[in-house]
């Protein structure tokens, strides 16, 4: 349907809407993106994207190609600009990542497939929703509510919406909205001390 193709067109637009500011704070120093969550979704998307081209997913690729290009250019800011306090958690979350990528790769059963992919990316989200909660102005809010209603776009842009399609979608919107809830509290909380003090 028309309507499906302007949902996915915005959704992709959305992309670019809500990783500028993100970038924009990282290079300003504002933004300290975690190295280690943003490789983990950089290895996931591109994996993501070659296995798209290689079934000729054609130009339903194009997203996962661009957000290869937004995952790159923030994981390298993530090592050169981001905090460097690496704690001893972030590590087995990155090893424990890698291992459910490789399960993703061999697993031949869908449902199995997809539960790696999440398992993936969450313990890829955990060091940034630690920073956030310790730190939370390293981060951009405005990236993350952004992306929500990208989400939701890409969701009413599907086909059909099954629980293989569609649970990916919903389990991104959970992380981010956990994301935005706690930077949000964090930082009323911070304001709150800051006026107490005087």
């Amino acid at each position: 349907m028309f309507y499906k193709q302007i949902l996915g067109g915005l959704a992709v637009l959305l992309v670019i809407v809500s990783y500028f500011p993100y970038i924009r704070d990282t290079l300003f120093g504002k933004t300290r993106p975690h190295a280690f969550s943003w490789l983990i979704w950089l290895v996931l998307t591109t994996i993501g994207f070659f296995i798209q081209i290689t079934n000729g997913a054609g130009a339903g690729a194009w997203f996962n190609g661009l957000m290869i290009v937004v995952c790159g250019i923030i994981t390298v800011f993530g090592f050169i600009k981001g905090k460097k306090e690496i704690v001893f958690i972030d590590w087995i979350c990155l090893v424990l990542a890698f291992i459910a990528i490789y399960f993703w790769l061999i697993v031949k059963e869908p449902v199995l497939s997809i539960i790696f992919v999440i398992s993936a990316d969450s313990l890829g989200m955990i060091p940034t929703i630690r920073k956030s909660y310790v730190h939370p102005y390293s981060e951009t809010l405005e990236t993350y509510a952004i992306n929500i209603l990208r989400i939701i776009l890409g969701i009413f842009a599907l086909d059909k919406i099954t629980f293989l399609t569609v649970s990916y979608h919903i389990y991104m919107i959970i992380a981010c909205l956990t994301i935005v809830t706690i930077l949000t509290l964090r930082r009323r909380y911070i304001k709150l001390l800051s006026i107490r003090s005087y």
